[in-house]
């Protein structure tokens, strides 16, 4: 990351922010090889949050820091040039340029419909991302993993900021912290869906636990996915997944 720290300090004469709290519109101007996303894919970040996607991974952790350091360093323009290997722990061996750029806000295709709030950016989880990258849905992101550049890391401040309704998929790492994250959605009494990734198995145990909290045990949807589509890879996972949300999407918008 170093070429964009050169890139950013005052030898160049930076620019000082247009605006406080400006936001760091963040490009990729050219790829080499394999990388996991093409040139013009965009992303937007400010000091607590971000828009877009690059990709993900190690790459997109990095360029979201740099972003975060122009901020505060007051700087407006930068450039990298990072290769996918071994030192950024991702295996697809291509470089990928980028460009720095301070903005007003960002500028992104028109999003409707209710969001969906993904908890969990494993395998399945950065999959579904992934997806959710290519539909015109709001999608935010849970991981406390900071490597795995979720929007949120604190999984209380991502449930106080749901809206009235929204799709919440719940798929972390931890048994335990699905159960404390539906818990949580279930007495915050929040709309929409509190769909869990799991067997018919888990949905028992979670309901039992539930029900001794005397909460509505029906409100989980568990197992998630569209029935008949098989499969246990992530990717077919998340196109179950996601198909499910399309559709109960498409049913909230119908009945409003």
């Amino acid at each position: 990351m170093a070429t964009a720290q050169r890139a950013g300090n005052s030898s160049r004469n930076p620019k000082v922010c247009p605006v406080r709290g400006a936001w760091i519109l963040v490009e990729i101007v050219r790829v080499l090889g394999s990388t996991p996303r093409g040139e013009g894919t965009k992303m937007w970040v400010n000091s607590d949050s971000q828009v877009g996607s690059i990709g993900g991974g190690q790459l997109e952790f990095l360029a979201t820091k740099r972003a975060r350091e122009m901020i505060a360093e007051g700087s407006t323009e930068a450039v990298a040039s990072l290769p996918l290997g071994p030192v950024l722990s991702q295996c697809c061996g291509g470089i990928v340029d980028l460009t720095f750029n301070a903005v007003e806000r960002p500028q992104t295709e028109p999003e409707y419909g209710c969001p969906m709030f993904l908890y969990g950016l494993g395998h399945v989880g950065s999959a579904v991302s992934r997806i959710m990258e290519t539909v015109p849905h709001p999608l935010v992101t849970f991981d406390d993993r900071e490597d795995l550049g979720a929007s949120h890391i604190d999984v209380l401040a991502m449930i106080d900021s749901a809206p009235e309704k929204a799709y919440h998929l719940v798929m972390t790492y931890s048994h335990e912290l699905d159960f404390e994250i539906c818990r949580r959605l279930i007495e915050r009494n929040v709309g929409g869906s509190v769909s869990l990734i799991g067997s018919k198995s888990k949905k028992a145990r979670f309901a039992s636990r539930l029900r001794n909290l005397e909460l509505d045990s029906e409100r989980i949807n568990c197992p998630v996915g569209i029935v008949g589509i098989r499969g246990k890879e992530p990717s077919v996972i998340a196109v179950s997944v996601v198909a499910e949300f399309l559709l109960w999407q498409a049913a909230e918008a119908i009945s409003e």
